[in-house]
C-alpha cells in the first residue's frame, strides 16, 4: 500500500528526505487496552519517485533520512502503526520496505496510476441491468433449470447459452487465478492489498484528501482492520482493533457519517491524534470518516472509509502542509461525490474480502495437509514424534529453532528432549518458566516479534543468549490441546527466518541482531501453528499413550517376574502366551520357553482333571465356571516337553502343593466373549506348608513377621496400641461340672468364634491365657485407629457370644459370660524370652491396666470397660456410661473407666438411655459432695429400671460412706481398689 510522508508545518512535504527503513510492527493484540489510531501516524518512511499529473511535472529527489524507532513509543507500536493512503497529490510511485516477512529488502515496491479528469468507469456506479429478470437470464426464482429451459425460443436459447458460456468462462479464468495465486506463494491476500491500495489512492484523489484508511470489518471478532502495507514475501501487516473504539469505530458503531471540521484539535476525541501529530511531525486539520454499508442490509456495515486532511484544488504538492489545507473542510458535496462511487467501492471490498477469506482457507488446508502427512508418518515412539513435531513446526513456520514442551501435572513441570552433543537429553523447567510457562499457565498464545530483547520480560533470555552465544531475535509460543482440550504441551518457536541467502549467524556479533532473523511472526503464522498444534496434539496424544501401554506392559512383566506364585496366561486356543520364571520352575521347565505349547499338555493334577476345569473357564457363560479356586492340589511334574528328546519313562514324577486358581480372561469391548484363561498358582510346599501351620497358632501377620529373613532376636520396640483382655466368668465352677471333653469341645468353639473377630479387625492375638485372651491392635501391624479396632472387636465378641449361648440353650447346654477390658497407650512390643525359646508379645503399663479393667468388670456388672484413654479416641463413635474414677490394685495413677453401652450407630432401649442420664447425674451430685441427692438418682435406677445393677449399687453405698464419713477438703473422687 501506498504510504505518504509525513509533512511537519511550515515546511514543503515533496522536500522532506526519506530512505527505506526497517520497522517491525508487532501486530499481535495485547492484554492492555488497545490504542485506536484517529489520526494514523505513518511511521514508515517512503522513498518517492518521479510523478507524474495532467496539472504539472515535478521531479522529486531521494535523500537519506532515518527513523529513530526507538521513539516511536509503545502505543503506537501495539496499535501497529497503520498507514494512510491517498494523499491529493498527483499519482505517485511509493516504495515501501517492512521487516514482517522473512525476505530482505527488495528495489521497488510501485503502484502506479494515471490521472483523470473524470471518474474512471472501473468506478462508476452499477447500472441497472436489461435482463428480463432482475439477476439476468440466468436468474431463476424457483424450480430447477431444465424447467426454465423448456418454453424458451430458439434465439432465446441461444442468448443463454452464450450467456452461460460467458459466465462459466468467467468462472474457470477466476480459479485459474485463484491456483495461480496459491502456487506462487503470495496467497489470495494480494488481491485484496492491491485493491485496497488502488480504492485509497483513487478515493484520496476523487475527495482531494491528504490520506485515506479503509478500515474493514471483521464480524467473527467485531474488529475493524486496515492492511498496512506487504512484505516480499507478499504476506500483509494488519492494524485490528475492537469495532467500537476510536472515531473509527464511532462511525462503525453508530452507521453515521462524521464530519470534524477545521480545527480537528479543537474536537475532545482529538487528544490522541494530536499527541500522535506531535511524534510524527504531522498536523491534522480536518477529517471525514464515512461509514460503508451492505446494500440489501443498510444495518450490515462492509467498511469505514476515513478521509484526512482536505486540500485545496488547486494546491501545489510541494508547499507547505498548512498552506495546502482546504479550512472550509469535508463537506456534503464531497459525501454526494463518495455515494456516487460507494456500491463500486462496496462490491470491490466484498469481492477481494471473499477472496481474502478462499485465500487463507486455502492455505491454513495447505498447511493442515502437510502437517497431518508429515504427522501420520511418524511411528507411535514419543521420542520420535517429539521429533517430528519439532521439525515440521520449524519447517512450516520458517524457524530457526523449534521446541516442544510437554506438560507434567503430576510434577508440576514442563520437560523436552533436545540434542546435546550429540546425544538426546531431557530438559525440565517450572511450569511457570519463561514465555512457554506463561503460555502453559493462560493456555493463550504468545508472539514477541523483533527484537525480543526489546520486550521487558527478556532478562531471562539475554542471559542465556549470553552464556549460549545465541542471539534470540522473535518467537512465538502456542498451547497444545489434545482431543479432550486438555493442555498437554507448548510449541515453541524461534527466529523467524527472511528468505534469501544470508551469512549463518557468528555469534561473534552477540549482542547484534544478524540480518537473517530480523523478522517477525505474525498472526497468519499464529493461525498456521494454531492448525497444526491440533494435528500435534492429536499425535502426541497417541505417542503417549502408546508409550504409557508400553510402561505398563513392562510393569507387568516385572510384575510378573517378581510374583513368587506361578502365573501363566493363555489364548482361547488353550496355547500359552506369557509364563513368569516362578511357573518354570514349578512345572519344572528349566530354561525352555513355555510360550506356543498348550497348558493342558504342561500341568496335570493327581485328583483332578486340569482339561476339565480348564475347558469349562473358556467356554463357561456364568461365574462358578469363569472363577474357579482349588486349594491344596498336588501338582505333578509333566512329561517330557512335546518335542523334546528326553523319555518319559526316566523321568520322575516329582509333587507339589499348591493352590490352584483358573480365571476366564474377558473381552475388553465385549464381557460376554473370553480371549483367553489365566492360571495362577500358589506354591504351598515347604515354607508355606510351615507357614501355613504358624497361622492356627498365631496372627498372619505375626508369623509372616517371624518368617521374614528367618533370625527373628530378642528386643522389641515401643508403640502405641490399644490392648484387650476377654475371660469366661466362674470358669473354675463350669470346668468342675463339665466332662474334660466337653470343655475342650466348648473352649476351643468359643475361641474359634472370638479369635476371628479380632482378626476380622486387624488384630494380632497374642496369646490365650486359660480361658482368657489377649489381643493387640496396632502390634506388629500399624493401625492409626487402633482403639477404634479394638471397641468394635468387643463389640462383636458380644453379639457372636449372645450367638454361641442361643445355641447352646438350644441344645441344653450350659450358657456361659466374658468380661471384656480395653486399654490404649505405649507398650514395648517384640519378642519376649530367650534365644532358644521366645514369644512375640507386649509388655507395660498399657498392657497391666487392661488386664486390670477385665477383672473391674466383675465388680460392676459389665461386660466391656474402656479406659479414658481408649474412649477420647472414638468418642464420637460410642454411647458409654460414665462409670467412675478409681485407682486399681497396683498403679497410683487414676483413670476414668466407662461401660461401653453400645456403638453410636446402634438402637439402644429407652430405659437404658434413661439409666445413662440418671447414672450422670448421680456422678455429678457425688462428684459436688451432694451424697443425698446423688443417692435419689442411683436409688431410682435401682427400684424402678434395674434393681441388679451393680454399678448403681457401689454407687448408692459409697454415698451412704461419705455421708457418715464426710471427705476431707483435699478429696478429688477417686475412689481406689482394694482387689483385682
Amino acid at each position: 500500500m501506498t504510504a505518504s510522508s509525513p509533512s511537519p508545518p511550515n515546511q514543503e512535504s515533496s522536500n522532506i528526505k526519506a530512505s527505506e527503513t526497517i520497522v517491525d510492527i508487532d501486530v499481535v493484540a495485547v492484554e492492555s487496552e488497545p490504542v485506536v489510531p484517529d489520526v494514523v501516524p505513518p511511521v514508515l518512511e517512503e522513498q518517492k519517485v518521479v510523478q507524474h499529473s495532467t496539472s504539472s511535472h515535478v521531479d522529486g529527489s531521494t535523500d537519506a533520512a532515518k527513523v529513530d524507532a526507538a521513539k516511536v513509543d509503545a502505543a503506537q507500536v501495539d496499535a501497529a502503526q497503520v498507514i494512510d493512503v491517498g494523499s491529493s497529490e498527483p499519482p505517485q510511485t511509493v516504495t515501501v520496505t517492512v521487516t514482517s516477512g522473512n525476505a530482505p529488502p527488495q528495489p521497488v515496491q510501485t503502484l502506479d496510476s494515471e490521472p483523470s479528469d473524470s471518474e474512471p468507469s472501473s468506478l462508476q456506479p452499477e447500472q441497472p441491468s436489461t435482463s428480463p429478470t432482475p439477476g439476468g437470464a440466468l436468474a431463476t426464482t424457483g424450480g430447477n433449470f431444465s424447467a426454465y429451459l423448456a418454453p424458451l425460443s430458439k434465439d432465446k436459447f441461444a442468448e443463454v447459452v452464450r450467456e452461460v458460456e460467458d459466465r462459466l468462462k468467467v468462472v474457470n479464468d477466476t480459479l485459474t487465478m485463484m491456483d495461480t495465486l496459491g502456487d506462487s506463494g503470495e496467497g489470495f491476500e494480494a488481491i485484496l492489498n492491491e485493491m485496497l491500495q488502488s480504492i485509497s489512492l483513487k478515493t484520496g484523489e476523487l475527495l482531494n484528501a491528504d490520506r485515506t484508511t479503509i478500515y474493514l470489518l471483521d464480524e467473527d471478532k467485531n474488529e475493524l482492520w486496515a492492511v498496512l502495507a506487504k512484505d516480499e514475501d507478499g504476506n500483509s501487516l494488519e492494524l485490528r482493533f475492537p469495532a467500537d473504539k476510536g472515531i473509527a469505530g464511532e462511525c462503525a458503531t453508530e452507521r453515521k457519517v462524521i464530519r470534524i471540521p477545521y480545527d480537528f484539535y479543537k474536537d475532545p476525541r482529538a487528544a490522541f491524534a494530536q499527541k500522535a501529530d506531535e511524534r510524527n511531525h504531522y498536523r491534522t486539520y480536518t477529517m471525514l470518516v464515512l461509514p460503508l454499508l451492505d446494500e440489501q442490509d443498510e444495518n450490515k456495515l462492509v467498511a469505514v472509509v476515513q478521509l484526512i486532511n482536505k486540500l485545496k484544488p488547486d494546491s501545489v504538492p510541494h508547499d507547505p502542509l498548512a498552506d495546502r489545507i482546504d479550512r472550509n473542510g469535508f463537506t456534503a458535496a464531497d459525501e454526494e461525490v463518495f455515494d456516487q462511487f460507494a456500491p463500486s467501492i462496496r462490491l470491490i471490498l466484498e469481492s477481494s474480502r471473499s477472496f481474502y477469506k478462499a485465500s487463507q482457507r486455502q492455505r491454513a488446508a495447505d498447511a493442515l495437509m502437510q502437517a497431518t502427512t508429515a504427522l501420520s508418518q511418524s511411528s507411535l515412539d514419543l521420542e520420535e514424534t517429539l521429533k517430528q513435531v519439532m521439525d515440521q513446526a520449524k519447517t512450516l513456520m520458517n524457524a530457526d529453532r523449534s521446541t516442544l514442551w510437554l506438560l507434567d501435572d503430576d510434577r508440576e513441570k514442563l520437560w523436552t528432549q533436545i540434542p546435546i552433543d550429540g546425544v538426546l537429553t531431557k530438559i525440565e523447567i517450572p511450569r511457570s518458566a519463561g514465555f512457554a510457562g506463561q503460555v502453559a499457565h493462560s493456555k493463550e498464545p504468545v508472539i514477541i516479534p523483533f527484537d525480543l530483547y526489546d520486550h521487558p520480560n527478556a532478562d531471562t533470555a539475554k542471559e542465556t543468549d549470553r552464556k549460549t552465544g545465541y542471539r534470540t531475535c522473535s518467537m512465538l509460543c502456542m498451547p497444545v490441546f489434545d482431543s479432550n482440550n486438555d493442555l498437554i504441551g507448548v510449541t515453541q518457536l524461534i527466529n523467524k527466518k527472511r528468505k534469501g541467502d544470508y551469512p549463518a549467524y557468528d555469534h561473534a556479533i552477540w549482542p547484534a541482531a544478524p540480518e537473517c532473523w530480523k523478522a517477525s511472526f505474525d498472526q497468519l503464522d499464529q493461525e498456521f501453528m494454531q492448525v497444526f498444534n491440533i494435528q500435534a496434539g492429536v499425535a502426541l496424544r497417541n505417542a503417549k499413550l502408546f508409550n504409557r501401554v508400553k510402561q505398563q506392559e513392562q510393569m507387568q512383566r516385572d510384575i510378573l517376574r517378581s510374583l513368587s506364585n506361578a502365573v501363566i496366561s493363555t489364548d482361547k486356543q488353550g496355547k500359552v502366551i506369557a509364563a513368569n520364571e516362578s511357573a518354570q520352575k514349578l512345572i519344572n521347565q528349566g530354561d525352555l520357553s513355555m510360550e506356543g505349547l498348550c497348558i493342558t499338555d504342561l500341568i496335570q493334577l493327581k485328583d483332578k482333571d486340569f482339561t476339565e476345569c480348564f475347558d469349562r473357564a473358556l467356554t463357561g457363560m456364568d461365574k462358578q465356571d469363569r472363577e474357579q479356586y482349588y486349594p491344596e492340589q498336588t501338582l505333578l511334574t509333566t512329561a517330557p516337553v512335546p518335542g523334546s528328546e528326553a523319555d518319559a519313562a526316566d523321568e520322575a514324577q516329582a509333587t507339589s502343593s499348591v493352590h490352584l486358581s483358573i480365571n476366564s480372561i474377558t473381552d475388553v469391548e465385549k464381557p460376554d466373549v473370553i480371549s483367553g484363561v489365566l492360571v495362577v498358582m500358589d506354591d504351598i510346599s515347604d515354607e508355606k506348608r510351615l507357614k501355613s501351620t504358624m497361622y492356627r497358632y498365631m496372627s498372619q501377620e505375626v508369623a509372616d513377621q517371624m518368617l521374614a529373613g528367618g533370625d527373628a532376636k530378642l528386643g522389641g520396640d515401643r508403640k502405641e496400641v490399644s490392648v484387650l483382655f476377654s475371660d469366661i466368668r466362674s470358669f473354675t465352677t463350669i470346668s468342675e461340672e463339665m466332662k474334660p471333653e466337653e470343655l475342650v469341645e466348648m473352649l476351643n468353639e468359643y475361641f474359634e468364634r472370638m479369635v476371628d473377630a479380632v482378626f476380622q479387625n486387624q488384630g494380632t492375638l497374642d496369646k490365650y491365657i486359660g480361658d482368657a485372651i489377649m489381643a493387640v491392635f496396632g502390634s506388629p501391624l500399624l493401625i492409626a485407629d487402633h482403639a477404634w479396632k479394638a471397641v468394635q472387636t468387643s463389640v462383636e465378641m458380644r453379639h457372636r457370644l449372645a450367638d454361641f449361648n442361643r445355641k447352646r440353650g438350644e441344645k441344653g447346654q450350659r450358657q456361659i459370660n466374658i468380661g471384656i477390658g480395653i486399654n490404649s497407650g505405649d507398650v514395648i512390643s517384640g519378642n519376649i524370652g530367650s534365644t532358644k525359646r521366645m514369644e512375640f508379645t507386649a509388655i507395660g503399663d498399657g498392657v497391666n491396666l487392661g488386664a486390670r479393667l477385665e477383672g473391674t468388670t466383675k465388680q460392676y456388672g459389665c461386660d466391656i470397660i474402656i479406659s479414658e484413654y481408649t474412649y477420647k479416641q472414638c468418642q464420637d463413635l460410642v454411647r458409654v456410661r460414665d462409670l467412675d474414677y478409681i485407682r486399681v490394685k497396683g498403679k497410683n495413677e487414676p483413670v476414668a473407666i466407662y461401660e461401653l453401652v453400645s456403638l453410636a450407630e446402634e438402637t439402644i432401649a429407652d430405659d437404658v438411655a434413661r439409666k445413662i442420664d440418671l447414672y450422670r447425674d448421680g456422678r455429678e451430685f457425688y462428684l459436688g459432695r451432694k451424697f443425698s441427692k446423688a443417692m435419689g438418682k442411683f436409688g431410682e435406677i435401682l427400684e424402678d429400671i434395674d434393681n441388679h445393677d451393680k454399678a448403681a449399687q457401689i454407687q448408692l453405698s459409697r454415698c451412704q460412706h461419705w455421708l457418715q464419713n464426710p471427705p476431707d477438703d483435699e478429696w478429688d473422687g477417686v475412689w481406689t481398689l482394694k482387689e483385682k
